[in-house]
């Protein structure tokens, strides 16, 4: 019976060895930077908006801009390289106040990715996504 007993240990022991999941290391690979190409168009029928806008400053860093259009149609455009996602974002809204159309859409390499529109009085027409 004491054999029995050291078998059945021997052999529990043996199954358990047997069976654990090494854990393999896999080596670590470099971020692989992209180039996105973001376009922010801007249409309005008032002719007179204020934009705010995120894009690469002087130093390439990214950070909200800003601009006043004096045409109903404007269209805001960079290349930015980067290895991860980054917030764009692109609001419009009527420099005086009125129920004219604005609305602004974001373009990621040629695809529209994100669009809003309004048209009350004080509202902004707001487009973000990270990309």
């Amino acid at each position: 019976m004491k054999n029995l007993f050291v078998c059945f240990a021997l052999l529990v022991s043996v199954l358990t060895v047997s069976c654990s999941k090494e854990n393999e290391v896999k080596p670590q690979t470099a971020a692989v930077s992209s180039t996105v190409n973001i376009e922010y168009k801007i249409q309005n029928i008032s002719g007179l908006v204020g934009v705010d806008y995120i894009a690469p400053n002087a130093s390439g860093v990214l950070e909200v801009m800003h601009m006043d259009v004096n045409r109903t149609e404007q269209s805001i455009s960079f290349s930015y390289t980067s290895t991860t996602l980054n917030p764009y974002s692109v609001t419009a809204y009527n420099v005086n106040p009125s129920n004219d159309v604005v609305q602004v859409q974001i373009f990621v390499n040629g695809v529209l990715k994100a669009e809003h529109s309004v048209t009350a009085p004080g509202q902004s027409a707001v487009a973000k996504g990270n990309f």
